[in-house]
């Protein structure tokens, strides 16, 4: 156990004593263990690195990236707040609702927990402020609820989680629709319930005639998860070329229908999807590494053995795992999380019949917990920021939320066909 003793110990130090960027601590991590240990040819780790990012299915990521970007920049989202806003604005919790409600959308649009909490929380913090919710309560809600982003289809860490283990990108994604719609369904339930306690407002019920017209200008909005998931499901394209599609198509409308983007503007949604791709690359590579120098240090098969004469099945093997991970996810981003413990874990649960699709959910929806529990939550901190709350304040209503979450979590693991039933089609 050598491994993890050096390169937990280094990680530690490179990352939160020094400073350095997460992408480069793991790295320096493997290097550390190799010249330290010399049980690890140095040459390897950048043969691994290389190879870490020569992979078709990632190019998916710089372009549902892109989109996430001109969603975000364009006026899409503000007109299907606005259509949410007439559907559902109106019973207990009001905006509350609303601010799930869109998440869901955007949840089948831009993969990225990271890119909902920005673009929704900018539009919905502000004017749920505005309207007499409490700022702590917003920025929490939005915090969570743009999780619901990575369980819906497409998922960026679900095409991770795919890379790494050799899993159907197409089931995986299919895998997380029903627990998603539970996900937000329970997120919309919790926010009406502390609304009502708590005085928050509702609007009033809209009139007929006013749907319709906001209906007509949320319509080429609406067709974006329809065009992105509808050909995977269908099997008319790959996920690659679906994020392609999708970006495309979210230019066009937003060019063209909505005259939100000049052509400069879209030369700088390129440049800054390009500036995010390669953080995410990098940490591609440089966990890739890692990986190598615990998989070939038998971290793996060392803990099988370890578990495997306490953990007696499945479902057991995937709680001590959620367990694990709810920890890990306070201190340790969802990227980095999921490219280092996917290797070790996954012949662990293998091991047990646990079927790989619901492992790759699990995971994504515990290490999507992490995104918005301090002190490392991403989601949290934007939200936080949005709502110019202290992260104190803005923590007060997140263990609510994550008990709600994590319940859905547990209910996915007791009842797999929850997550697996839309998988057998």
């Amino acid at each position: 156990m050598d491994v993890i003793l050096i390169c937990g110990f280094s990680f530690l130090v490179f990352a939160f004593l020094f400073g350095i960027p997460i992408s480069f601590s793991l790295g320096m991590s493997a290097v550390v263990y190799t010249l330290f240990s010399g049980k690890v040819p140095i040459e390897a780790l950048t043969h691994r690195m290389t190879l870490a990012t020569d992979s078709w299915p990632l190019m998916a990521v710089p372009f549902f990236m892109l989109m996430g970007t001109a969603l975000n920049e364009g006026r899409s989202g503000r007109y299907l707040m606005d259509f949410a806003n007439l559907l559902v604005g109106w019973i207990w919790g009001g905006l509350s609702a609303v601010m799930v409600v869109i998440n869901m959308f955007l949840g089948g649009c831009s993969g990225s927990s990271v890119a909902d909490a920005s673009s929704v929380g900018s539009v919905m913090i502000p004017e749920m402020i505005r309207r007499g919710f409490g700022k702590g309560y917003t920025a929490s809600l939005n915090a969570a609820a743009s999780t619901i982003g990575i369980i819906i289809p497409p998922s960026i860490p679900m095409i991770l989680y795919a890379w790494v283990t050799e899993t159907s990108i197409r089931k995986l994604f299919l895998s997380g629709v029903i627990p998603g719609i539970l996900t937000g369904f329970s997120l919309m339930t919790i926010g009406g319930y502390l609304s009502r306690k708590r005085g928050y407002p509702r609007a009033p019920k809209p009139k007929l005639g006013m749907i319709w017209p906001q209906f007509i200008k949320s319509l080429p909005a609406l067709f974006i998860p329809i065009i992105v998931l509808g050909g995977i499901l269908a099997g008319i394209y790959t996920t690659t070329e679906a994020a392609m599609i999708g970006a495309l198509y979210v230019i066009v409308i937003e060019t063209f229908f909505y005259k939100a983007f000049s052509p400069k503007k879209i030369w700088d949604m390129m440049v800054e999807a390009a500036k995010v791709t390669g953080v995410v690359i990098l940490m591609i590579a440089t966990s890739f590494m890692l990986t190598y120098v615990i998989v070939v240090s038998r971290v793996p098969a060392m803990i099988q053995e370890t578990f495997g004469r306490v953990v007696p099945n499945g479902t057991i093997a995937l709680l001590v795992i959620t367990g694990f991970y709810l920890i890990t996810g306070c201190f340790l981003d969802l990227a980095p999380s999921l490219l280092i413990f996917t290797p070790i874990f996954f012949p662990f649960a293998i091991k047990f019949g646990v079927d790989p699709i619901l492992l790759g959910l699990v995971t994504t929806m515990v290490l999507g917990i992490g995104l918005f529990t301090p002190p490392v939550g991403s989601t949290l901190y934007i939200s936080a920021l949005i709502a110019d709350v202290t992260l104190e304040e803005a923590s007060r209503d997140v263990v609510k939320l994550v008990a709600t979450i994590t319940l859905i979590v547990v209910l996915v693991v007791l009842f797999p066909p929850i997550a697996l039933w839309l998988t057998a089609f």
